[in-house]
């Protein structure tokens, strides 16, 4: 079985075994941009970048065509306003793209569908871990170890952290696949109940590690962590700020998730 720090932090030197400090974290920023901006096919890479660069710590970003789901099958003209829509081969009914207006991506909906399976997911999850006692997340024990690195190592926190019995039944739970933020905020949604779960699902599909307002603002659950280091009221608050934000705009605004180093 991989080292659990593996799981947590994939970025590592093969030469050292050191977590890569100089590679940057790659991440998803959704991208609010003019109505009318995913018709303009030619100059969309130059927009997105100038509404990215800002932001990133490497000057390049490859649209995401897999961000957003669409629970509908889009006609021509819909097709035309969504950036790379593309069939799911296992999920015939379900379409994914890059974004494209705000009135047809179905945020919405997906909203409803995670909460529809959350039922079946946080269950799966109690089955995993029957009889363990409750696990606190990793961050924890990363802030324990940044106050102080000399004396509480790396090496010490994440043994102590996968000491935990319900960290260990997750990691020996056959087929269960768990990431790293399910070690983070996902460790602490799925224990709080379908509901939250539900809801911070929800949220990372629509809103990724960033938003980028029209005013090319960046707004992010937390500066400069990556999305295992975060807590659960982190990714609450940047939740409901960026719904509230995404609901307050013109329908045809166009949303863009883009892949980049930050």
């Amino acid at each position: 079985m991989p080292e659990l720090i593996d799981t947590l932090y994939p970025r590592r030197c093969p030469s050292t075994g050191q977590i890569c400090r100089l590679c940057p974290d790659q991440v998803t920023l959704v991208v609010c941009l003019p109505a009318g901006s995913s018709r303009e096919r030619q100059n969309l890479r130059e927009t997105l970048a100038a509404a990215v660069d800002p932001h990133v710590a490497v000057p390049a970003g490859v649209i995401d065509g897999s961000h957003f789901p669409l629970w509908h099958n889009p006609d021509a003209v819909e097709s035309t306003m969504l950036l790379l829509p593309n069939m799911d081969p296992d999920i015939p009914e379900v379409v994914w793209c890059a974004g494209g207006p705000v009135g047809l991506l179905d945020l919405d909906t997906t909203a409803a569908y995670v909460r529809r399976l959350a039922d079946h997911d946080v269950d799966r999850w109690h089955t995993a871990v029957a009889g363990t006692p409750p696990a606190v997340a990793w961050w924890h024990f990363l802030h324990a170890h940044r106050a102080d690195q000399h004396r509480y190592t790396l090496a010490r926190a994440v043994a102590d952290f996968q000491a935990q019995p319900r960290i260990a039944a997750m990691r020996d739970a056959a087929g269960q696949g768990y990431g790293a933020d399910m070690y983070g905020p996902g460790l602490e949604a799925v224990s709080a109940g379908a509901g939250e779960y539900a809801d911070y699902q929800a949220g990372l599909l629509s809103f990724g590690d960033g938003l980028i307002g029209l005013d090319g603002d960046l707004l992010v659950p937390a500066p400069a962590t990556g999305l295992v280091e975060q807590t659960l009221l982190q990714r609450r608050l940047y939740h409901q700020r960026a719904r509230r934000y995404i609901q307050s705009l013109d329908p045809g605004v166009v949303l863009a998730a883009v892949r980049c180093f930050r």
